[in-house]
């Protein structure tokens, strides 16, 4: 007679045919062999999000250190185009200066030499009537004065003329008198010469003027 109990249901001996030993071992390795895949994926995926962060980070700092360095650059060149534009400004205001200072000392010394020159124009209007007046002592006399002339024309000195109608920017009116032959406010005489140096007058025309 068989015995109840130690009779297995077909369903359990399957099950132990199905799964033998150690198998229940292998699948809890595998289960951990995948958790570590899992975790190691992770950390994988962790380290490159770390990168990329990090990366982006340099990427910015490096832009914003160029951004620092263009405008410090900006600035240094716009220093030295203010700096060059300065150094021309001063250079041309020295040159002017230096110009002016020159034209200056030469209308100085111009002054200086029209006395001479007038000096010459008396001698000559008042030689003597017994003087010869070709004589080569009177003629060395001549050429210094036209060498006088020559040096100031040469710097830019013309006479002014004293021919015509009274200029009050050009001629100073010392007298005045009748004149059946001059018109009124017309140059009769003149008393001393007048010079002008490139249109500025350096001292007027003395002249008689008709009334």
């Amino acid at each position: 007679m068989t015995d109840k109990n130690s009779a297995k249901p077909e369903t359990e001996v399957k099950a132990d045919i199905d799964a033998p030993e150690g198998a229940e071992g292998v699948v809890d390795e595998q289960g951990k062999e995948a958790n570590g895949a899992t975790g190691t994926g992770n950390a994988e995926a962790s380290t490159a999000e770390l990168g990329a962060r990090q990366l982006l980070e340099t990427i910015a700092r490096l832009e914003a250190e160029l951004a620092e360095a263009n405008q410090q650059s900006a600035e240094v060149i716009e220093k030295s185009q203010r700096l060059a534009a300065e150094f021309q400004n001063s250079r041309r205001r020295q040159e002017r200066q230096l110009a002016e200072q020159i034209e200056r000392s030469s209308i100085h010394l111009i002054k200086r030499l029209l006395p001479a020159l007038d000096d010459f124009d008396l001698a000559f209007a008042n030689i003597p009537a017994a003087t010869d007046a070709e004589a080569a002592w009177v003629d060395g006399f001549r050429q210094i004065q036209r060498k006088l002339r020559q040096l100031i024309e040469e710097e830019g000195v013309t006479p002014i003329l004293t021919g015509g109608a009274f200029d009050p920017t050009l001629h100073e009116a010392i007298a005045s008198a009748p004149s059946d032959s001059v018109e009124s406010g017309h140059i009769i005489e003149t008393l001393r010469a007048g010079y002008q140096l490139k249109g500025h007058v350096l001292r007027p025309a003395l002249v008689r003027v008709a009334m």
